[in-house]
């Protein structure tokens, strides 16, 4: 059995044979699969996370209209880059879906631009909660993770921010991610805020100046579908 991360969406992988001529090849090997692997890696993507996932609408179809619009962005996310656009996805329900579509957007925007990338860091995905305990952690001890969230958060085409106001910030935790997240909106850098804060509730979290950035210079997509953590996806 071919064990790809990409395959599904590649063209040289036989379906039917299950089959790829770049597997166990001693002649060269995958440029696609290496690219991409590069910079998922870069992105702080672990393995689960690469892997690409279906994802479920409710019965009821409740969330058909958030899907349809994250559809869109997906399938013209260069554009949504390169316009230094931004998407505020929330729910008040946890496990429905925010984070899987975020990284299914920065999945199909390394799908795009892989071929003619550089090897360097185009995307990155943070946890902010991980994010603020390591950052907090980093003054007094040295930590790879933020060095390299340092190194790239200016410069890569998207940032997603996971979980963000999942807990209430510091003062010092408040000004930093302003000052990243100010930077990223002032220099037209592309932003994904995933959060279960509805917007008119997320100052209490951040602070008034940092959600004022954050919902005026975002489209705001609202999950309300119910918990799918645990459920085999089709």
């Amino acid at each position: 059995m071919v064990d790809c991360f990409i395959k599904d969406t590649c063209k040289i992988y036989d379906s039917e044979q299950d089959s790829c001529p770049y597997i166990n090849s001693e002649v060269k090997p995958c440029m696609r699969q290496y690219k991409i692997n590069y910079l998922l890696d870069q992105a702080l993507l672990s393995d689960a996370q690469k892997t690409r996932k279906a994802l479920l609408l409710d019965v009821n179809k409740i969330d058909l209209q958030a899907f349809t619009d994250l559809n869109i962005i997906k399938n013209n996310i260069v554009s949504f880059a390169k316009n230094g656009d931004n998407i505020y996805i929330y729910s008040r329900i946890p496990g429905n879906g925010k984070t899987s579509w975020a990284i299914k957007l920065i999945q199909s925007y390394i799908n795009r631009i892989w071929a003619e990338s550089k090897l360097t860091c185009r995307v990155l995905f943070i946890n902010v909660p991980k994010f603020l305990l390591s950052l907090k952690a980093s003054i007094s001890n040295q930590n790879d993770y933020i060095d390299h969230i340092n190194a790239y958060v200016n410069s890569a085409d998207i940032v997603v921010w996971d979980d963000i106001g999942t807990k209430v910030a510091t003062e010092f935790e408040h000004e930093h991610l302003l000052s990243l997240i100010d930077s990223r909106l002032l220099d037209n850098k592309s932003n994904i805020f995933t959060s279960n804060i509805v917007p008119n509730e997320l100052s209490s979290f951040v602070g008034d100046r940092l959600a004022s950035r954050i919902i005026n210079t975002s489209k705001t997509i609202e999950f309300l579908g119910a918990d799918k953590r645990g459920l085999k996806l089709k």
